[in-house]
Formats: C-alpha cells, structure tokens, sequence
C-alpha cells in the first residue's frame, strides 16, 4: 500500500517537472502560426510595401507615356494671314521673311522649354536646322498657346518650292508637322505665256481628235485657258501642259493655250491643219 502511494507521488512529480523543462524541439505550432500570420500581415501593410520598395535593388518603374498633341490657331507670313491668297503670293529671289505660328497644346502633356522646331524636310529656308520655341524654364500647360517666330529667306531661282518643319517633343517625338509653301518670282515671271506650244491629231476613230501640249513656264497662274478659233473651250488646272479636243470636222484651226490669273492673260497660239482627215 505505501509502495504504490510512493509510485503515485513519483508519477505526479515527474509529471509536473517535465512541464518546467527546456523545449528542445523547437517552437511549438501555436507559435509558427502566429509568426507566419504576423510575417503575411506586415508583407501586406503599406510600410511594408514601401519598405520592400525602397529596398529592391536593380528595379526601376517605367512611367506611363503621356499623350502630346498640338495644332496651329493662327499661321501669318510677315503678319499676314498665311491664308491662300498668300500662299499663292511670289517673293522676290533671296527675300527675307518672317513666319509665326501660334501653336495650341492639344494633349495631355506640359509642353517645356525643350520642345524645339526643326527643319524635317523639303528646301531649306532657314539658316539654322532647330530653333527653341520658348525660354528656358517656361512651361506651356495643356490648353495653353506659345507663339513662334522663324525668320525664312526665300530660294535665289525662281520656282515654287515646298518645305516641312515639325515640333518636337523633348523626349524626340514629333507632335506638329508644318508645311510651307514659297513661291519665288518675279510679276513678269508669273504670267509667261506657255512655251513650245505643239499639236497631234489623230482621225482613225471617225472624230478629229487633236491633242495640244505645251511647257508650263508661268508661275502664279490660276490655271489656263484653251480657244479655238477666239472661242473659249475650258479652263484647265494650273500646272497642267495638255488638253485633247474634238473638232467639228476636218480643216483648219486656230487654238490659243492662256496662262491666267487675276491680273490678266499670258497666251501662246497655233494653227491645226487637220485636212488629210477623210
């Protein structure tokens, strides 16, 4: 009896002492699961967030593009409405003008001082190729105007030349292409009659069908005027250096070719033989 009373006691104290020893089996899983469940919870927290950020080597973010965009309101050559009329207007050889443009942020980005113009294509006008359109620092917000003045000359031989500039965007992007049409010449040079005025004719189909061909020498016409016999036919575009007709019947015709424009006529004749058409 006071044996397996002692064994009783033994059994108690051991058992109670065992809850006192040391764990030498790592932490318990009560205890791994708070620990994942604080780790998961300070991952997802916006100072974590910002932490693992910060920390994160070799990792740059890539800014989203901004739409960019622009038209022209106003557009004047010496300050006048570069309209037309004065597109059409000749510049005497080698005359210096001005052009400005007022330029309108239609998009989504601030337009800063390193927009520029440049030449893009076309016959050079100007001296430089890239020309600043505001000062440094100035900033044109979307919805905002900048002017900009270009100072151009005009080519030494006469002709009608075509020349393409374009805004560009600070990170090399086009935004704004403008093309500049300059007609170079003199008041005499812009009405010369047609020159090497010719004809063909042709009678195998059953009609007189007479083709007239001539070289475009004018440079501000409005088109040219074509006459048989001192009746006029039509007008055709300016530019062009051919008409086909249909005569009456076979004989003798006398066509005029006119260069024309506000100011008048420039007219170039020839006699059409068309006898040998049966």
């Amino acid at each position: 009896m006071k044996r397996k009373t002692l064994t009783s006691i033994l059994s108690i104290c051991l058992i109670l002492s065992a809850c006192n020893l040391p764990n030498t089996q790592g932490p318990s899983s009560s205890a791994l699961s708070t620990s994942a469940a604080q780790t998961v919870q300070a991952a997802l927290s916006p100072q974590a967030t910002q932490a693992l950020a910060t920390s994160t080597v070799g990792v740059t973010a890539t800014p989203t593009p901004c739409e960019d965009s622009g038209k022209y309101t106003a557009w004047l050559r010496d300050d006048v409405v570069y309209d037309v009329n004065e597109v059409n207007k000749l510049i005497a050889p080698g005359k210096v003008f001005t052009m400005v443009w007022t330029l309108q942020n239609t998009g989504k980005c601030t337009w800063t001082s390193g927009y520029q113009m440049h030449f893009d294509s076309g016959e050079p006008i100007t001296q430089a190729e890239s020309f600043p359109i505001m000062p440094a620092g100035t900033l044109i917000p979307p919805g905002g105007t900048v002017n900009v003045r270009i100072p151009m000359s005009a080519p030494d031989k006469a002709g009608t030349y075509e020349t393409v500039f374009r805004l560009e965007s600070d990170s090399g992007e086009g935004v704004i292409f403008l093309g500049v049409t300059t007609k170079v010449g003199t008041a005499s040079q812009a009405l010369a009659a047609p020159g090497d005025l010719r004809y063909t004719y042709d009678c195998t189909s059953g009609s007189v069908n007479i083709s007239l061909n001539w070289i475009d020498k004018a440079i501000d016409e409005d088109g040219y005027r074509i006459y048989r016999d001192g009746t006029k036919l039509t007008d055709v575009a300016a530019g062009s250096t051919t008409y086909n007709d249909i005569a009456p019947t076979s004989g003798k015709y006398d066509y005029t070719v006119a260069a024309f424009n506000a100011s008048g006529e420039a007219p170039t004749r020839v006699r059409v033989n068309t006898e040998n058409c049966q």
